[in-house]
Parts: C-alpha cells; sequence; structure tokens
C-alpha cells in the first residue's frame, strides 16, 4: 500500500477546523460529503489534513458550513515553514 507524504501543518488546521465545524452542526461525514457533493472517502482525507484542497472545494464545504472560507484557514502567525517551491511544479514562488 502506497504512503502518503505528510502535508503542511497549515492544510491539517484547515482540516480540523471543518471537521470542528461538521461535528458542532450534527452531521456525519456521509452526509456532509453528499451535502457539498463530495466523495465521503476524499471529504475524510479532507478533514484529516492529507489533501490539499482546490478553493472550488473549499468553497463548497465553507458554504456547507454557512461560514465565509477565510474563517476556515489558521491565523498568520500559524504559517510557518512554507515551502519556498510548489510541489506541482517545482516552480520557485514568487516572494
Amino acid at each position: 500500500m502506497a504512503r502518503m507524504r505528510k502535508q503542511h501543518p497549515s492544510i491539517e488546521l484547515v482540516g480540523r477546523s471543518i471537521r470542528s465545524r461538521r461535528e458542532a452542526l450534527g452531521l456525519s461525514q456521509d452526509d456532509f460529503a453528499e451535502k457539498v457533493n463530495v466523495d465521503r472517502a476524499y471529504y475524510s482525507h479532507v478533514e484529516r489534513g492529507r489533501y490539499n484542497i482546490t478553493l472550488e472545494v473549499l468553497f463548497r464545504i465553507s458554504a456547507g458550513l454557512g461560514c465565509p472560507p477565510a474563517e476556515l484557514m489558521p491565523d498568520l502567525s500559524e504559517l510557518t515553514d512554507l515551502p519556498h517551491t510548489s510541489r506541482a511544479r517545482g516552480r520557485r514562488k514568487l516572494s
């Protein structure tokens, strides 16, 4: 079985924030994933911070939770040790 690469801690913080809000609404992962039209297995990975989700998915999740996407993001002080390059393309990010 292939091992998943660990994501940046900030992605894990977003997943925990999403899970906390979903649980506060009293919704199961299955019910919420269906509500926002996301595969349940994929959604489970999102909550565990395993996937670096797209803005489209973030927007669907935030709409389902009834909160602005910004409320799911970590504080600026928590954005430490960000990579200098994008994993997807290996290009240097603009400063």
